[in-house]
């Protein structure tokens, strides 16, 4: 079941016009794509959302031990131009952590709402040398630390010719990506044992 649309930079609702789903207005960002999410996440609504979707559906492959896929957020009508796949599980450093993926356009806004940052794209974050890389959908995608505030870590790349995020809470479940993380597109393969848990408390930007 698909929940109300929200802005895709800070999460709060929308003033959607009747009869279109491609804009809508925020009273904080102006006109903005909608971000859709479901209430609870299920397999045949990720096959729904992937089946067209012209960026990629990330989730880490395996799925780390205790973790579960929390959330599914898309936006942009037909063909999702941007996809949210929210996850949590036990911390590497002890207690729980929840993840974000996020796979965009430019120009969409996403990801920076997640990481906290004003802008569209992440801009000036990709300089100098990346901090670590994933493996996605078999190819190195290296990325870069994005400055954010206290209570998250967040990073970012390219794979597929769009932006690839990936930001964590609390800000030591960063360490995910010190270990070789492999991600899967949901696009190529949704394994009917993908583990599946209830929404976390961040899956929405501005949370």
């Amino acid at each position: 079941m698909s929940a109300s649309p929200v802005c895709p930079r800070c999460g709060e609702p929308l003033v959607v016009r009747p009869g279109d789903s491609a804009q809508a207005w925020c009273h904080v960002h102006g006109a903005v794509t909608p971000l859709h999410h479901t209430a609870l996440i299920a397999h045949d609504a990720i096959a729904a959302i992937t089946a067209d979707a012209r960026v990629p559906a990330w989730v880490p492959d395996p799925v780390p031990s205790g973790w579960s896929v929390t959330g599914l957020a898309w936006g942009g009508e037909p063909g999702a131009r941007a996809i949210v796949v929210g996850c949590a599980g036990p911390a590497p450093l002890g207690g729980s952590a929840e993840m974000v993926l996020v796979a965009e356009e430019p120009g969409m806004g996403v990801g920076c709402g997640y990481a906290g940052l004003p802008g569209l794209d992440p801009g000036d974050v990709i300089t100098g040398p990346s901090v670590s890389a994933v493996e996605a959908a078999g190819q190195r995608a290296p990325l870069w630390a994005v400055p954010t505030s206290d209570d998250r870590a967040a990073f970012v790349g390219e794979a597929y010719g769009v932006w690839l995020w990936l930001v964590t809470w609390p800000l030591s479940a960063g360490w995910l990506v010190a270990e070789p993380l492999r991600l899967l597109d949901l696009r190529d393969r949704l394994y009917p044992d993908l583990p599946l848990g209830p929404p976390s408390d961040h899956f929405l930007p501005g949370e």
